[in-house]
């Protein structure tokens, strides 16, 4: 902030969006919002003031972040932001906002009749840099959403049969999960024939039943802690698909050569660049999304073929390239940390493709 002449930094949160706006906020305080809007006022110089939805969540935020200026807000955000500024007396010249982008169309009218002299300066990139590298607190958290995916997997094979629902997977795929301290759930399910000309819609789970011959796919997705991992795996119903094993093997090879580049000072697009070619040599197509960086948000920054990211250790990366053949995809993968040395595999779950007799 001092660098950029920034005076005062508005980090918002709103549950209703699934961007970088609610993660920056539990990054800096240390506090969940599970309902309504907030926003962290945090002055150059001088305390922090942090705006909470409902005299419910301002209660919690006193107990579990370090601010200590906690105050509530019922109804009207925006002029609480605004007379909270201005209760400061002082003629703020830069405003920090993380992220423009995203700024409600309001506050931002609200914030320019109110100051309108003030730069309003986009402060997201500053604290996704300062999220990019986790910490080894953090990566024990990731590695303990690494292990619920784990036992979610090894849990839910012992009992898929035909007949039951996705709803009826995603519930035995939750339930060790939440036993052991998971916060939320991005689960994605698919499951139905497999073959040419056959396309994997990976979407929420559905009342549709399993059927013997299906192959199901399941993207596993534990948050605890505040931090997410993912276990994407395939396994068949009932008989080993051919069409499938193919697929697997490229999957595997890919992520196989992808990952080989790893290494801190390398570029995030290498690893996807040599997925490309495994995937191209072995007659089939690569497409995205090959993965992404993920931590307090599971989407923190995507894994491209043109992707300038230089990895460094604390670096947390979910690797899955998909493998497609016309209308015939799939994908697998898993998370992985990068280290001084290369990288570590988070998972324990086996790459094998599993036939559930």
């Amino acid at each position: 902030m001092k660098e950029l002449g920034v005076e005062i930094l508005l980090v918002l949160a709103d549950t209703g969006d699934a961007g970088l706006r609610y993660s920056n906020v539990r990054y800096l305080t240390n506090f969940r919002i599970v309902f309504g809007n907030g926003v962290l006022i945090f002055p150059l110089e001088g305390n922090p003031l942090f705006l909470v939805f409902s005299t419910l969540g301002a209660k919690k935020a006193k107990e579990l972040s370090w601010i200590k200026d906690v105050r509530e807000y019922n109804f009207n955000l925006v002029s609480e932001v605004i007379q909270s500024l201005q209760s400061m007396q002082r003629s703020w010249e830069k405003i920090g906002v993380a992220y423009l982008s995203t700024l409600p169309i309001s506050l931002h009218q609200a914030l320019r009749q109110a100051f309108p002299s003030a730069d309003l300066i986009e402060m997201g990139p500053v604290i996704e840099k300062l999220r990019y590298l986790k910490s080894e607190e953090e990566i024990k958290l990731i590695q303990g959403s690494a292990r619920l995916a784990d036992k979610a997997f090894a849990e839910v094979v012992k009992v898929i049969k035909p007949g039951m629902t996705q709803f009826e997977v995603a519930a035995s795929l939750e339930k060790p999960m939440r036993e052991e301290g998971g916060e939320d759930f991005f689960d994605l399910f698919f499951s139905g024939p497999f073959g040419p000309g056959v396309g994997i819609d990976c979407y929420a789970p559905t009342d549709r039943k399993i059927k013997a011959g299906d192959v199901l796919l399941m993207e596993i997705t534990p948050r605890y802690g505040g931090y997410w991992a993912q276990l994407v795996r395939i396994v068949c119903i009932g008989k080993e698909n051919k069409e499938l094993v193919k697929f697997h093997r490229v999957a595997r090879d890919a992520i196989t050569a992808g990952i080989r580049h790893f290494k801190p000072g390398m570029k995030l697009g290498s690893a996807a660049q040599e997925a490309k070619k495994t995937v191209e040599s072995a007659g089939l197509e690569l497409h995205p999304p090959m993965g992404h960086l993920c931590g307090l948000d599971l989407i923190e920054a995507r894994v491209k073929l043109e992707s300038e990211e230089i990895l460094q250790p604390g670096a947390v990366v979910i690797f899955h390239p998909p493998v497609y053949s016309g209308k015939t995809s799939i994908f697998w993968g898993e998370t992985y940390v990068i280290t001084s040395k290369g990288y570590r595999r988070l998972h324990k779950a086996t790459d094998d493709l599993l036939v559930i007799s």
